[in-house]
């Protein structure tokens, strides 16, 4: 007999959920107990599994394909933690008896999320066989989120109903790579897909894409015109039409956006969704960085209902994302700085070459102008530090960055090295102006800028790097120079 505490249902769940937070393998031993316990352990450990191939491994006799084609092996699940060499589920065996059956429909109807990656999709002949078997209506009743890989959208469609949950809450789409074009027959599952996907969703972000316009992008506009105001959060690098740019434009509760072209020629409002959160795929979408930073307090519409007021996206947009390709220049620095409540600033990885030179192109003052404006900076990613030592910010700009975002975690930026000697010498000289809080950042990329200087010169650096950075413990760069600051300032933890 299980004590009287855990006839109580919601503190028995509750035991068990945090079980299965902490170590799984202690809540499957408090499952086995007692039989009472079994349910409530079961439930809550598959609320935790996202792959498909977890769920074929409970029935007995399905094969596994190795990396070698040529190459089978059956193993059970209780086996699979030593067998990750192998990549997918192949098939299950025919002969399943009704009580394999329903345990396996039980197991799915507990998921609450499902990943379908490439290597982890059924085959058609698996996939029919488990349709013959399922009950009616969903396979997994209390799916919330599905995340999948569009390489395999033309095998599963057939079949898609098995995942519509009623509780579906989220979708993405994806393609590896990303952004990459996928083939036509898949580009034709695909927008079926899209065309079944209930408008309730709370989120979609479809991150592939394509060449040429088509039935895809047709889809795709359509399902967004057909949204209401439960979409949160919605992200496609396949271009919309301007009416459903429109339409997303004026959902009250749209907080987190990803698009990969720039505002239609024709748009006049200035009045948006109180965005948090925002990407940028393309290069072609930057000028949406001026148009939101504009903007002033507005109205939206809240269907049927009065309007509702929201914030400038100011004080909104907390996630920021940009492209390849992204200039840092005053142009872009004069948008940024609008978004004063920016938690992470991320422009992807950029590296100079001699074709395009450097992407950096603002100096240490517009490094200041861009850390004061924004003090609660955590994730600053300002692409690869520069290979060609050409950007015109020096150490200054760190100091900047380190005395103005207290809070900061990640850093990579650029900045030149030519004169690094005499600027960090001048910096311990300057004492008692260069005293006051630091962030506590604790690893610092530096790993495409070149160093070049003598070993009488490593302790200064290291010691201008703790100064700037107190709490600074690794630098990731490649370089013997900066592999010897980097040892240096271990020998010199705690000097300032």
């Amino acid at each position: 007999m299980p004590p009287p505490f855990f006839e109580i249902d919601e503190l028995l769940r509750l035991v068990i959920d945090e079980l299965v937070e902490t170590s799984r393998r202690s809540a499957v031993s408090f499952a086995l107990t007692c039989r009472s316990f079994e349910e409530p352990a079961l439930s809550s450990l598959w609320k935790k599994q996202t792959s498909f191939v977890y769920l074929l491994m409970v029935m007995r006799g399905f094969t596994y394909l190795r990396n070698k084609p040529s190459y089978a092996i059956a193993v059970s699940f209780r086996d699979f933690p030593v067998c990750r060499i192998y990549q997918f589920p192949q098939e299950i065996g025919r002969n399943h008896s009704m009580a394999e059956w329903a345990r396996f429909r039980r197991y799915a109807s507990w998921m609450r999320g499902l990943d379908i990656s490439l290597y982890g999709t059924p085959s058609t002949d698996t996939l029919s066989r488990i349709s013959c078997n399922a009950s009616r209506g969903p396979l997994f009743p209390e799916l919330e989120w599905l995340k999948w890989d569009v390489h395999a959208a033309d095998t599963v469609f057939p079949f898609f109903d098995l995942f519509l949950s009623p509780r579906l809450q989220r979708v993405t789409l994806y393609a590896e790579p990303q952004l990459s074009n996928i083939p036509q027959d898949q580009v034709a599952a695909l927008t079926r897909i899209i065309s079944v996907l209930t408008t309730s969703l709370e989120d979609l972000f479809v991150e592939c894409g394509q060449e040429k316009e088509g039935p895809l992008e047709y889809a795709m506009s359509s399902f967004v015109c057909r949204c209401g105001p439960l979409l949160r959060g919605f992200g496609t690098c396949i271009p919309l039409s301007e009416a459903a740019i429109h339409h997303l434009m004026q959902l009250p509760n749209l907080s987190h956006w990803g698009t990969s072209q720039g505002p239609p020629r024709d748009f006049s409002t200035h009045i948006f969704p109180p965005l948090a959160k925002l990407r940028l795929y393309q290069v072609e979408a930057l000028p949406w960085l001026h148009l939101l930073a504009s903007h002033g307090k507005g109205n939206l519409p809240k269907g049927s209902a009065s309007a509702t007021s929201h914030t400038n996206i100011g004080g909104t947009l907390k996630f920021l994302d940009c492209p390849e390709n992204t200039i840092i220049d005053s142009t872009f620095s004069s948008s940024i700085v609008k978004f004063r409540s920016l938690v992470t600033l991320h422009v992807r990885s950029f590296y100079c070459s001699d074709e395009v030179g450097c992407a950096f192109r603002i100096t240490d003052d517009g490094v200041k102008d861009l850390v004061t404006a924004l003090p609660h900076l955590e994730d600053l990613l300002l692409g690869k530090p520069c290979g060609m030592n050409t950007c015109n910010t020096t150490v200054a700009s760190l100091v900047s960055i380190s005395t103005h975002c207290l809070d900061l975690k990640n850093l990579e930026t650029h900045f030149n090295t030519r004169r690094i000697v005499g600027d960090m010498q001048r910096l311990l000289d300057g004492g008692a102006e260069h005293d006051g809080a630091k962030c506590k950042l604790r690893g610092f990329s530096v790993a495409m800028t070149p160093l070049e200087v003598g070993e009488e010169d490593i302790q200064t650096i290291a010691m201008g790097l703790n100064a700037i950075f107190p709490d600074l413990m690794d630098l990731d760069g490649y370089s013997s120079s900066w592999c010897r600051v980097r040892l240096k300032m271990v020998d010199l933890q705690g000097y300032c």
